[in-house]
């Protein structure tokens, strides 16, 4: 979900040469932040850059690298030349290694491929400017910081010490209210205030609690060195390294509690108080204003996108309403179709059904003719034989008849 809130405090230079594209993500980002520029050349939104920046900051620019007069790339050389640091993100159909490399070069804040999807563009704008709105946040807060250090140097003691508890620096006031030098009292430890009556507990306490990394306040009794005595409240923070996991040293700073110096450093001191709570009010205000805002940006949004999905939910009901025709009409070929396969698929398998009974009473009769013929083989080979005995026969009698002639021709020649 965007925060729509923080958005709406974002200033867009929007260059697109396509004009269908152009219109489609205007309309977009005119829903989400607070000022668009939208320019269709480099040479327009060049001229834009320069002139609208006099006017408020522009926090990103969103160039298509494909823009008519020069490249997306070669503006962000130029833009490159007016502001180093402003977000630029490019968009292209295509992502070539050179031009990857020279967007690089020139500190190319993203590169997203088209089609862009307006979601994941809009999640890089809030990703990108959300850094650099917090790097110009801390800046104003440091800026309020030195204002304030400097308030407090006029209305308080302020002292360092080491690790150890040795002092490694007071402020004028510091050395005024106690008569000290810097010099006399740098490498010294706040036991040289300490009144005599003062519990050594108190002390302890304060040295425990702030090398935990606990904040120590309370109310001490110091002894000048001239023997006067002073009240302050006293507050003691550890001040850790810039990874925030070791304590470096300690800042003391604390306030003159006796009448005497409240009234001479009353308008001051409601200075830093006034100073804290307007912060404190504005902060709360802006948290408030804020969360309304983001309420009614949210609504808002909500209406668009039920807009929006009414709109399609009207086209897909349109659509399904022709898929439903559609579907009917080739529901009704299918069933032509399928009454078609249907009669044929009957008609071969009747047709297969009268080959095999066919085929099986085909065979039925080839089984019977080669029994039948098997027999009468059986019976020609018994004939065959039979035939070949009576012609043995019949040559032994032709024998006989032949000898019986030769006896027959003898007699009668005798």
């Amino acid at each position: 979900m965007f925060n729509n809130s923080f958005l709406k405090k974002l200033n867009i230079l929007f260059i697109e040469s396509n004009n269908e594209d152009r219109e489609h993500f205007s309309n977009i980002l005119y829903k989400f932040f607070n000022n668009v520029i939208v320019c269709s050349t480099a040479k327009e939104g060049i001229e834009s850059f320069l002139e609208k920046r006099k006017e408020y900051f522009i926090d990103i620019i969103i160039c298509d690298k494909n823009i008519v007069d020069i490249t997306g790339i070669e503006i962000l050389k130029k833009i490159r030349e007016i502001d180093s640091e402003i977000p630029f993100i490019i968009t292209s159909p295509t992502i070539e290694i050179e031009d990857l490399l020279t967007a690089i070069k020139f500190k190319a804040t993203d590169y997203l491929s088209k089609p862009v999807n307006a979601k994941d563009m809009i999640f890089s704008i809030e990703r990108v400017c959300h850094n650099k709105y917090h790097e110009r946040l801390k800046l104003l807060m440091q800026q309020d910081l030195e204002d304030l250090r400097t308030v407090i140097n006029e209305v308080a003691l302020v002292s360092k010490t080491d690790i150890e508890g040795n002092i490694t620096f007071v402020n004028g006031y510091f050395c005024e209210v106690s008569a000290y030098t810097k010099e006399e009292l740098i490498g010294q430890n706040h036991l040289i205030l300490k009144d005599e009556k003062t519990s050594s507990s108190i002390y302890k306490d304060l040295i425990e609690k702030v090398n935990d990394g606990i904040i120590w306040e309370g109310k001490l009794k110091n002894i000048s060195k001239t023997k006067e005595e002073y009240y302050i409240y006293l507050t003691v923070l550890p001040i850790y390294d810039k990874n925030n996991s070791t304590i470096n040293e300690f800042i003391w700073i604390s306030f003159l509690t006796t009448e005497a110096e409240l009234e001479a450093k009353e308008f001051k001191s409601r200075v830093v108080r006034n100073m804290y709570e307007n912060r404190k009010n504005n902060n709360e205000a802006r948290e408030k204003i804020d969360d309304l805002m983001n309420q009614i940006s949210e609504y808002s949004a909500m209406k668009t996108l039920l807009i929006e999905e009414k709109h399609r939910t009207s086209k897909f009901i349109n659509q399904i309403s022709f898929y439903e025709k559609e579907l009917e009409v080739t529901e009704d070929k299918i069933k032509e179709i399928s009454e078609k396969v249907s009669d044929k698929i009957k008609k071969v398998v009747s047709t297969q059904k009268d080959v095999q009974e066919k085929k099986d009473k085909a065979t039925f009769m080839l089984n019977d003719l080669t029994t039948e013929l098997s027999n009468k083989n059986k019976e020609v080979q018994e004939l065959t034989k039979e035939l070949s005995s009576q012609m043995n026969s019949i040559k032994k009698l032709m024998l006989s008849i032949d000898e019986l002639e030769e006896k027959l021709a003898k007699n009668l020649e005798e």
